[in-house]
């Protein structure tokens, strides 16, 4: 080996040297390279956080008002509320006459100005507690607005509903008609507003919420 060495040229020899130390030098470069530990990467959110858009707020609920439970047409009140503080003609209007006895109104009748009979809508959105028969008052239906409050109606000649059903404000409940208990009103719908064991003209109620019961 050593003879070999010394029968190169100096200058070949100097040049496998240099190529060499030059592949060393690139060979340790890449094991250093191997060796370092890449820096730990900044950890990446799973679920990023949601950015709201104040734009996407829910509206917010407007109260319901009280409307009157009548539909598409002109109509009148044929029988008031019985009021003490009243206007004599209001309150003569709001006396029911049912055979020999003389009874103060609860409610309103309205009717239609034709006379003819017509769609009864509900005044506020709620849930269905009664719909009875009765050979006076006619078909009575009655839904609960919220909770100790109900609206009634009567005088009807038919139901449109069921026990149990969630009408929302201005759903048909059933159809106007007559009763033995109020002949003189004609085709009607006798309507109520009670809330525990008070009754409200439902008249003056028109417009306002239900927070407006006192």
């Amino acid at each position: 080996m050593k003879n070999f060495i010394n029968n190169i040229p100096k200058e070949k020899l100097q040049r496998y040297l240099f190529l060499g130390a030059l592949i060393l030098v690139f060979v340790a470069f890449f094991i250093s390279l191997s060796l370092i530990k890449p820096k730990d990467a900044p950890p990446q959110d799973q679920d990023p956080p949601v950015i709201e858009d104040p734009d996407d707020e829910p509206p917010v609920k407007v109260a319901e008002k009280f409307k009157i439970p009548t539909g598409q047409g002109e109509y009148q009140i044929v029988r008031k509320f019985y009021e003490v503080d009243a206007p004599e003609a209001d309150q003569l209007t709001a006396i029911i006459q049912f055979e020999s006895s003389y009874i103060t109104s609860k409610g309103i009748s309205i009717a239609a100005k034709d006379g003819k009979d017509f769609n009864v809508i509900s005044t506020m959105s709620g849930v269905v507690t009664k719909v009875t028969e009765s050979p006076i008052y006619g078909t009575i239906v009655t839904v609960e607005l919220a909770e100790d409050v109900f609206a009634e109606y009567s005088s009807l000649s038919q139901a449109k509903v069921k026990v149990g059903d969630q009408v929302k404000q201005g759903d048909v409940i059933g159809v106007s008609g007559e009763s033995s208990y109020d002949e003189a009103a004609g085709n009607h719908v006798h309507f109520k507003i009670i809330k525990g064991t008070v009754t409200y003209s439902p008249e003056k109620l028109i417009g306002k919420e239900l927070k407006d019961l006192k």
